[in-house]
């Protein structure tokens, strides 16, 4: 890995001790040794996320797949098969690039902007995709989801809970929730971008 030749010439490291010798560049303000921990760091959390995320994705939507299956209302097995469809868009399309990794000869600055960049707009576009959920929502409501899982728990239909799972009560939680989550994905990005600028400011020239 680049960020390893510590002695290379044309190594970061290299590179960065040349900058930080000077002439009209100025210091560095952060050793290369940290660069490629921190470099080693974000392939070990990217190859963790990667498997994990894989993981928890295909059980929930394993368990979407047998709902569809199983369910008698036809509106919960639309719901269902919807939510499905819509963590099957997401798997495509957010895990295909697989763990992140540095690229041959890529320095390991220019490999920490992209991850955090990358890191920025994948939590955009799932943001984006909240919505798509909605329909899988109003489908469970429609069918009477949580009254069907209510009575098939043994709840007494005239239990204070049972009216509860029974009325719009948890569609609209279910609802806040959702705002919560696409709420929290834009602090994530924004969390992201100031990773990548403080990287920057990081290695930044006087």
């Amino acid at each position: 890995m680049p960020c390893d030749e510590s002695h290379a010439p044309d190594s970061p490291e290299g590179v960065w001790r040349g900058q930080g010798e000077g002439d009209e560049m100025g210091p560095v303000k952060i050793r290369p040794e940290e660069l490629a921990a921190l470099v080693r760091s974000r392939q070990r959390l990217n190859t963790l996320v990667f498997w994990a995320g894989s993981i928890g994705l295909s059980a929930v939507a394993a368990a979407f797949l047998y709902n569809v299956y199983s369910a008698g209302q036809p509106w919960i097995r639309f719901g269902q098969a919807w939510a499905f469809g819509v963590l099957a868009f997401v798997f495509a399309t957010e895990f295909e690039r697989g763990a992140g990794r540095i690229h041959p000869g890529e320095s390991c600055v220019r490999f920490l902007e992209r991850q955090h960049d990358e890191r920025g707009r994948g939590y955009l576009r799932i943001r984006r995709r909240l919505p798509l959920l909605l329909p899988s929502i109003a489908a469970s409501w429609l069918g009477g989801g949580p009254a069907i899982v209510a009575r098939a728990r043994g709840l007494d239909p005239s239990s204070r809970l049972f009216r509860f799972c029974a009325g719009p009560w948890p569609f609209l939680l279910t609802g806040a929730a959702l705002v919560c989550v696409w709420w929290a994905f834009g602090l994530a990005a924004g969390k992201a971008n100031r990773d990548r600028d403080e990287i920057r400011r990081a290695v930044a020239l006087e």
